[in-house]
């Protein structure tokens, strides 16, 4: 078949044929959802930069940045001729549902489509923009001026999960941007569809909840809770839940995002009402940076014990989990009793420590019916309960709350005792050699927390905001933890200054801070090494750190 052929100045032949122009942009548009699929389970909706009154000027624009991303050579004119071709006839057959009925309001819905095309250059090759003397004169002879935008600032919504929280309630957890919901009016709507073609969608209300205390950056965790008035799905023949998020603007349609699809037969009414399979579960935090293996084995082999075995581990990988730390986690993950997660995804979007908030939440609801307490802490950090008191003795004088929080004794990272022989510390764990405590005064410390999942909408680091029940703070002397910050991150010695024994007894100043000599976890370190070697063999001894 012929195409139509001209060679351009440099001698290279150019095609104009329309159908090998679909076909790159069909072929580059495939890339780009491949892309989002292997992007794991962060999903973006709507972009605050880009957002149109038409969707067929939101096609061409992503076309023509996907096919230059992709270094396909395209004719941006070209491409945009097709697309006016297409936005003109679907005006003129009237089936656009993005374009107001009715004529002079489809004119003036065409006309700003129309000029948002004409207005973005997202090219060196664009000539729908004026360029030189003849824009600028144009513009001077004005009073009108033109704002043109470049480029994306933030999605509209980042979805992380959605999950059912019972017959008849919904949670969706994801990131949003900030400024937009500390100076805008967002919302959003939702519904359930039922797979059954002859039921029709249930709207649900809504209630949105931040719960990152304002820490976070470009993107806020959002917490979107769904509550319909009677129970939907619930005959196990499926449906999907799905959310409208609006930017408040009042200009264009709602991004629809379908948020959970449930399959026929999945519903299971007994996960909600039934005991769950875990006394306890532990939500970690983002692990990221340079971790310590030798850290990551003591407070593993620490925690399965502290625990017990009807216990259940959640770790998200930020990037930390490295080649070492892996080769610490894998026995404990064998056992069946870990789960480790990839976040790293998540770096894309820019929130407070690696989107730290967004993971305890999802956490939170993904694991909500599988354990009585939930627990929320961080890898340098030591749960422990005084001598003469178990977990599940602290936990049961607790059973009528909703959450307790839990006292920091902060260690110190680096001041370790002074040995008489002259042997280095290097063989022994964290646990047994720092073991000076801060008692400085005055300051108020970050506590951490457990919490009764199923008694929660939504949740932070230190503690939640969103629950239904009482929270206890007076839990000084039944239960605390013992918090070695920075250690987890360092891959040397921590033993950098010493105290002679001979002055353990009294009050050591270092940096203008007094410790006091706190052995508590040294003298049960011992048995924590001989749990290790019967859980999981000897096959860690050989740790670095």
């Amino acid at each position: 078949m012929g195409v139509g052929k001209e060679k351009d100045r440099d001698g290279m032949v150019s095609g104009s044929c329309s159908a090998c122009m679909e076909t790159r942009i069909l072929m580059a548009t495939m890339l780009v959802m491949g892309l989002l699929v292997l992007s794991g389970q962060f999903m973006p909706f709507g972009s605050l930069g880009t957002r149109s009154c038409d969707k067929l000027a939101q096609t061409f624009l992503r076309e023509e940045a996907s096919l230059r991303f992709y270094g396909v050579d395209i004719d941006t004119k070209e491409l945009k001729e097709m697309t006016e071709a297409k936005l003109n006839a679907a005006g003129a057959g009237g089936n656009n549902d993005s374009v107001k009925e009715g004529g002079e309001a489809k004119e003036e819905e065409m006309a700003m489509a129309m000029a948002k095309l004409n207005t973005v250059d997202l090219g060196g090759n664009n000539s729908s923009v004026k360029e030189g003397r003849e824009a600028g004169d144009e513009e001077e002879a004005s009073d009108k001026r033109v704002f043109r935008p470049y480029g994306n600032a933030a999605y509209l919504f980042v979805k992380m999960g959605a999950y059912r929280g019972g017959d008849y309630t919904f949670a969706v957890v994801g990131l949003a941007s900030k400024p937009l919901h500390v100076f805008g009016k967002p919302g959003f709507e939702c519904e359930w569809i039922p797979k059954n073609s002859t039921l029709g969608p249930v709207k649900g209300s809504t209630y949105k909840m931040l719960p990152d205390w304002g820490y976070g950056r470009v993107y806020t965790v959002v917490v979107v809770n769904c509550t319909f008035s009677h129970p939907v799905g619930t005959d196990g023949s499926g449906g999907e839940l799905v959310i409208y998020a609006d930017d408040g603007s009042n200009i264009g349609k709602p991004e629809r995002i379908v948020a959970l699809t449930e399959r026929e037969n999945t519903y299971n009414a007994s996960l909600f009402s039934g005991p769950p399979p875990y006394d306890y579960l532990y939500c970690g935090s983002s692990l990221y940076g340079n971790l310590s293996p030798q850290r990551m084995r003591e407070w593993m082999a620490y925690h399965f014990k502290f625990f017990g075995p009807k216990t259940h581990f959640v770790f998200h990988d930020a990037g930390g989990v490295h080649e070492e730390v892996r080769k610490v986690m894998e026995p404990w993950i064998q056992t069946g009793r870990v789960t480790l997660q990839d976040i790293k995804a998540q770096e894309v979007y820019d929130g407070y420590y690696h989107n730290q908030f967004l993971i305890v939440n999802d956490c939170l609801h993904r694991y909500k019916f599988m354990a009585k307490w939930t627990f929320f802490f961080d890898v340098d950090e030591y749960l422990y309960v005084p001598r003469g008191r178990t977990l599940q003795s602290v936990l049961n004088e607790f059973s009528n709350y909703t959450q307790f929080t839990i006292e920091q004794y902060p260690m110190s990272n680096k001041l370790c005792m002074e040995r008489n022989d002259n042997t280095t510390y290097s063989r022994d764990w964290g646990l047994e050699k720092l073991i000076f405590r801060d008692v400085k005064k005055g300051i108020r410390r970050d506590r951490k927390y457990a919490i009764q999942a199923r008694n929660a909408y939504a949740t932070g680091v230190h503690m939640s905001e969103n629950i239904i029940g009482k929270s206890q703070h007076q839990t000084v002397g039944k239960i605390r933890y013992y918090h070695y910050h920075g250690t987890i991150s360092r891959r040397d010695e921590p033993c950098k200054e010493f105290v002679k024994s001979s002055m353990r007894r009294n009050i050591t100043w270092l940096d203008g801070t007094p410790y006091i000599l706190d052995s508590k976890l040294r003298h049960i370190a011992g048995s924590i090494k001989k749990f290790e070697l019967q859980q999981i063999g000897s096959q860690l001894e050989d740790t670095p750190q």
